[in-house]
């Protein structure tokens, strides 16, 4: 059994917000893909009082994921090919998302698939267990192996049939993960919103290389690159959230990518997210999202209010933190 988080927490202070129509505790959210399945980060944050689990994505099929090494560390964050490895839906559910409910956690999952009818399929199999959830991320950064490999969210059009497929298959919110990788990412957020998204999550890793050094050989074991996430690429993730908020002003944003501190995460808010997912920081550190809580609230104390909507209101260029 998981053992349940036993720290100090500063009550005091608001940090609520909303999103997916519910109000959650907190902006701050783990991020799909960096902690896990299920609770793993118990024994470091109080899943119950950040703003959602958002768990690895899922596929309706087990999945090995990549040849080793998966991860190489770069000076700004670390590069990855992990492969997207898990259990499948219906063993995530018997085996992880006990634990989830127990503790108290809101839960996002993220699916995947390499074909339309595989989103459908994952989504289908999670329709026993909706009222658990708080909703669906679709992970469209995936290579469409009906098309030749193209990912799914560089195109807006299968993306649109993706997301309308699962917004007719399940009643749960839903949020799609776009692709940094692409400059149609507008376009694609349009054609998700247009047919049933609710939230847009930007976004993804960065696609890249890294070498060892003094070596031609890659890091990665997959030779052909990864996906390049950590403070470095903050100031890539924030420019797309604010292009976001200027196209679909009261979209639902969460923003994502390089949060190690509570001044970034008052960036993405302060150009218009309603929620912030952290991911890499998590592995320097399991106790980030915790840590980056309390430092959102001593900054707010600090500028004489009490809650997170206040502190977004303040009119004032700069901030004292």
């Amino acid at each position: 059994m998981k053992r349940r988080w036993r720290g100090q927490q500063d009550r005091s202070v608001d940090l609520s917000t909303w999103l997916y129509g519910r109000r959650l505790p907190s902006p701050i959210m783990s991020a799909s893909g960096t902690s896990g399945h299920g609770a793993e980060l118990a024994a470091f944050v109080d899943l119950s009082q950040i703003g959602a689990v958002v768990v690895k994505s899922l596929a309706h099929f087990p999945n090995d994921g990549n040849p080793a090494p998966r991860v190489g560390v770069i000076s700004t964050g670390m590069i990855n090919s992990v492969g997207l490895p898990g259990p499948g839906v219906r063993r995530w559910i018997d085996e992880y998302l006990p634990d989830l409910i127990r503790l108290g956690a809101n839960v996002v999952v993220s699916v995947w698939g390499r074909t339309r009818a595989d989103y459908i399929t994952a989504v289908e199999q999670l329709v026993p267990v909706a009222s658990h959830l708080l909703a669906v991320e679709v992970n469209v950064s995936c290579p469409n192996t009906e098309k030749g490999g193209e990912m799914f969210g560089h195109d807006p059009k299968e993306t649109k049939e993706i997301v309308r497929a699962v917004s007719q298959t399940c009643s749960l919110p839903i949020g799609v993960k776009l692709s940094p990788n692409t400059d149609r990412y507008i376009k694609v957020a349009e054609a998700a919103l247009e047919v049933g998204a609710s939230t847009l999550v930007a976004s993804n890793t960065y696609l890249g290389q890294v070498l060892r050094e003094g070596s031609r050989k890659p890091v990665l074991g997959t030779k052909s690159g990864g996906g390049v996430s950590g403070i470095g690429v903050l100031p890539l993730s924030l420019r797309i959230v604010k292009e976001l908020n200027k196209a679909f002003p009261g979209c639902d944003i969460v923003g994502v990518g390089g949060v190690y501190s509570a001044s970034d995460a008052l960036a993405y808010l302060f150009e218009g997210a309603s929620a912030i997912q952290v991911g890499t920081a998590t592995f320097i550190d399991p106790r980030s999202l915790h840590k980056i809580s309390e430092e959102l609230k001593k900054t707010i104390k600090e500028q004489g209010v009490t809650n997170l909507k206040d502190l977004l209101s303040i009119k004032r260029e700069f901030l004292s933190f």
